[in-house]
């Protein structure tokens, strides 16, 4: 049986059974370093204008394939060390550099499109990354609290599971997903609407990161893959970044469709402090309404829910659209926002292959 497992960050332990490939999706996280702290009063704003701002000018994303792919799933894998890892021996091996580099590459010039500063990469933490990314894949399962007694079972890399994004991939004849695929997993959350993994990675605050990939084919062609990307409880907490946006809108502007499908969950959160994450938590979407247009056609909005959980910045709403299309301009309106700057924000999207 062919299974693909994801999970993120720790408060929200959401457990997603989805189809075809039997595929399970869990959220980690809760707080940083930095903490979300207990909701605080922020007045809101009585500005009635909506605020719209211009597509920001974003790092071109790197394509969606690199530019030679291995042909097989073994050749592929080996291109990604330097020593390859062993399961049976316990050991992570050395992923490459390069790997590394691009994936902290493909996030920054994925937060480019929504204006978000890019962060830094924390090769300090890369111990952490590897040895989860090596347990995950071990045992076949996903944990931000993995038991003692689980194959592989370092601290080192049970502290990496519990401040990190997770997914794991493992069958047999199960074809090989690259670093960009994983991220796109994380991004759209394989139409979840549990989206812990989306809103770490366009956390404003976020700073660093650093990732580790465990892959090996195993006897009688079982594939074990496993990633961590750590996001939270760095060796060194990074600095608060600047030339932080005024809100994060999920997707914006034009927005490729490998991070974004038209039956996924829309999603936006205001920034009211950019110094004092915590701070964001008084941000409350409880009274909102969200409109989507096309022109003069306001489209079906479903599924609408809000929260002031710290996965990343600490409020959130989300919802979901019948009937969005590829290469078409939308405009979302929200209104009616409470302890923001401004009481109700506008801006654009259009999903491009």
């Amino acid at each position: 049986m062919k299974t693909r497992s994801f999970f993120r960050p720790r408060s929200a332990r959401a457990l997603l059974v989805a189809s075809t490939l039997s595929l399970l999706l869990v959220a980690c996280g809760g707080d940083d370093a930095n903490g979300s702290a207990s909701p605080v009063s922020i007045p809101s704003s009585s500005t009635p204008t909506p605020s719209a701002l211009p597509t920001p000018t974003a790092t071109p994303l790197p394509s969606s394939t690199p530019t030679s792919t291995p042909a097989s799933w073994t050749a592929a894998v080996a291109a990604m060390y330097d020593v390859a890892p062993s399961i049976a021996n316990c050991t992570t091996g050395t992923l490459k550099a390069s790997v590394r580099t691009e994936v902290l590459a493909r996030i920054n010039a994925l937060r480019g499109l929504h204006g978000l500063p890019a962060v830094t990469y924390s090769d300090a933490d890369n111990g952490q990354v590897d040895a989860s990314s090596l347990m995950m894949a071990a045992n076949g399962q996903l944990s931000h609290t993995p038991p003692t007694n689980w194959l592989c079972y370092t601290a080192t890399g049970s502290a990496g599971a519990g401040s990190s994004n997770l997914v794991g991939v493992w069958g047999t004849g199960m074809r090989f997903f690259s670093d960009d695929d994983f991220l796109g997993l994380w991004m759209t959350e394989d139409g979840s609407a549990s989206i812990g993994h989306r809103r770490w990675i366009l956390d404003p605050f976020l700073g660093k990161i650093s990732y580790g990939r465990v892959a090996q084919e195993q006897s009688g062609g079982y594939r074990a893959d496993a990633a961590t990307l750590k996001v939270f409880s760095f060796s060194a907490a990074p600095p608060v970044p600047s030339g932080i946006p005024s809100f994060i809108a999920y997707p914006y502007g034009n927005y490729p469709i490998r991070y974004f499908r038209a039956g996924d969950y829309l999603s936006f959160s205001v920034v009211s402090s950019a110094t004092n994450k915590g701070a964001n938590a008084g941000v409350n979407f409880a009274s909102a309404t969200i409109t989507v247009s096309n022109g003069s056609t306001n489209l079906t909005v479903t599924d609408v829910t809000q929260d002031n959980q710290g996965y990343g910045l600490p409020n959130n709403v989300q919802w979901r659209v019948t009937g969005l299309q590829s290469n078409v301009s939308y405009t979302v309106r929200i209104t009616g926002i409470a302890g923001a700057p401004q009481s109700s924000y506008q801006y654009m999207f259009k999903i491009v292959p």
